[in-house]
């Protein structure tokens, strides 16, 4: 097996993404992902999709992400034509986008590979004719600005990836997928859309139809973090924007992210981004919080 590291392909370590069409006639050697996942949109033929010990037929329209860790290549490919766009998720889709708060982009960028080994892969999706042909004018359109050298080519690729990654997980539809996918992908949306009020991990584990164990282990795979963990940074992330974007008292900034009182909002937000919120507002730069 090979191991591919995304430098293989871009030497930009200031920009962690790479898009290009690629083409296969027969064989695709197995290999992993050690430091990106890969968004795989199929734009025509057929081939069978071979991860870890498993094989899957794939053809026009099928849309999957592979993240790190994951041994995969291609056999029986017959004019196989496809778009790899890799990228680290750690550095494109960490920012507080909204559609964290829907249920599909939990599924496809960051489920998905955790749950296909033992899934079978079942969970990929195909696109209808006309999402597929949005999605491929996007895909030659960012694929026209990686190739050519104008300024603000990474501000425009950017939102170009945002662009296809809110479509896709706009189209994915988690209800008919594998259980594991739907259920963490809505406990962790439903997360994202009510992390300013009190909520318990009994109500998130109810959203999941996990039990405590089983989900706290499957989220915390997938995530690099525990559920506890996670609803804190969406809370403290929120805080940080209204403290650099507002007038708002640290007090209502407190409430409004759903923390009981200021007291502990501000040690809270200590101890994630190493000084007070009044230091932060003051101009100060948090550690990973910015």
């Amino acid at each position: 097996m090979n191991d591919m590291w995304l430098n293989y392909f871009t030497k930009d370590d200031s920009f962690p993404f790479f898009i290009q069409y690629g083409w296969h006639e027969d064989t695709m050697f197995m290999h992993g992902h050690m430091d990106f996942s890969e968004l795989v949109v199929v734009l025509d033929g057929t081939a069978d999709h071979v991860v870890e010990n498993e094989r899957f037929p794939v053809k026009k329209g099928d849309v999957f992400v592979m993240g790190k860790d994951i041994r995969h290549g291609y056999v029986n490919a017959k004019n196989f034509h496809i778009c790899n766009i890799m990228f680290r998720p750690e550095a494109l889709l960490d920012a507080d986008y909204d559609i964290k708060q829907h249920p599909g982009f939990h599924a496809l960028f960051l489920l998905e590979a955790q749950v296909n080994t033992a899934q079978g892969f079942r969970s990929r999706f195909k696109l209808a004719p006309s999402d597929f042909a949005q999605l491929g004018h996007l895909i030659d359109t960012a694929i026209d600005e990686y190739s050519a050298d104008r300024p603000g080519k990474k501000t425009l690729l950017l939102a170009y990836f945002m662009q296809i990654a809110t479509l896709l997980s706009r189209l994915y539809d988690t209800p008919a997928k594998t259980r594991e996918i739907s259920g963490m992908a809505e406990a962790a949306a439903f997360m994202e859309n009510h992390y300013m009020e009190d909520i318990t991990i009994e109500q998130v584990l109810e959203i999941s139809h996990y039990s405590q164990r089983h989900f706290i282990r499957l989220f915390s795979a997938a995530y690099n973090t525990t559920p506890q963990k996670y609803l804190m940074g969406i809370r403290i992330r929120r805080a940080c924007a209204l403290l650099r974007e507002s007038g708002l008292p640290i007090t209502e900034i407190a409430m409004r992210c759903g923390f009981g009182d200021s007291n502990y909002f501000s040690r809270a937000f200590r101890k994630e981004v190493g000084m007070t919120p009044s230091q932060y507002r003051s101009g100060c730069n948090g550690q990973n919080y910015i």
